[in-house]
């Protein structure tokens, strides 16, 4: 599938605030190299939804931002090889506060 007409995962699609019910991203790995685009580093993944399995484009690290947590976690992932092709992992997230008390959006990213 062409990436010009699949869609980015929004985050703000995942508003959950609460460590303890975080929005959960169970995905199915595509691809494991990223590509950038103009504002994020990415990679492709098919998004489990109630429609069924649907391509998305997955933005790991905005250019905007210093928060590298989702990209050290699959670049760490695809190194351990516990992130191989075809394999499911779940993205659990939510936006939590920083050291500096901003709001940041949090990961856990389970193999």
């Amino acid at each position: 599938m062409s990436l010009d007409v699949i869609p980015f995962l929004k985050w703000g699609d995942c508003p959950s605030k609460d460590e303890n019910t975080p929005d959960i991203l169970d995905i199915k790995v595509c691809d494991l190299e990223t590509f950038d685009t103009e504002y994020s580093e990415n990679v492709q993944v098919l998004l489990h939804t109630p429609n069924g399995l649907e391509y998305r484009i997955l933005p790991l690290k905005s250019h905007m931002s210093k928060n590298a947590s989702l990209l050290k976690f699959w670049k760490q992932g695809v190194r351990e090889r516990k992130i191989k092709k075809d394999s499911r992992i779940k993205i659990r997230t939510w936006i939590g506060e920083s050291k500096n008390g901003f709001p940041i959006r949090r990961y856990i990213v389970e193999f």
